[in-house]
């Protein structure tokens, strides 16, 4: 089952590699990024019409970075959490790899996409992450 899950990766991340530069997607990865649904490696869709906490993206010098929860008010401000994931930037084989460091625990996931509107990660258990980009609910007066 592994090998089938290897397979599928080599040629999403092959045909993706063809259109998208990882040099591209680095462009496109800073800011604030919602979860819009994730789907495992068996298929299985898990949709999120809205994530009351979002993903904000930090990179800096195309080399290293941080990533943080935080929580939209109604104001349009955030209020962030203490904890953050440091983030090295990889480049292996023209895929963009997103190494994360935490006191805790380390982990990778792959850009498979990273446009204006839409960032997809793949992370190491085969589970494909897709986010659009967060755009906030504002309030008229």
């Amino acid at each position: 089952m592994k090998q089938v899950h290897l397979i599928c990766l080599v040629i999403i991340t092959s045909v993706t590699a063809c259109t998208q530069s990882p040099e591209e997607q680095l462009a496109h990865l800073n800011g604030y990024w919602e979860i819009a649904n994730v789907t495992t490696p068996d298929g299985e869709t898990k949709t999120f019409s809205l994530s009351q906490n979002i993903d904000f993206f930090d990179i800096q010098d195309h080399q290293k970075g941080i990533r943080k929860k935080v929580q939209p008010d109604i104001n349009g401000h955030f209020t962030t959490s203490q904890s953050s994931e440091n983030i090295d930037i990889e480049f292996t084989e023209g895929m963009l790899i997103l190494a994360y460091t935490t006191a805790f625990d380390t982990w990778k996931e792959t850009v498979i996409k990273a446009s204006k509107e839409q960032l997809v990660l793949l992370n190491e258990n085969g589970n494909t992450y897709t986010y659009r980009r967060y755009e906030p609910i504002l309030l008229s007066e």
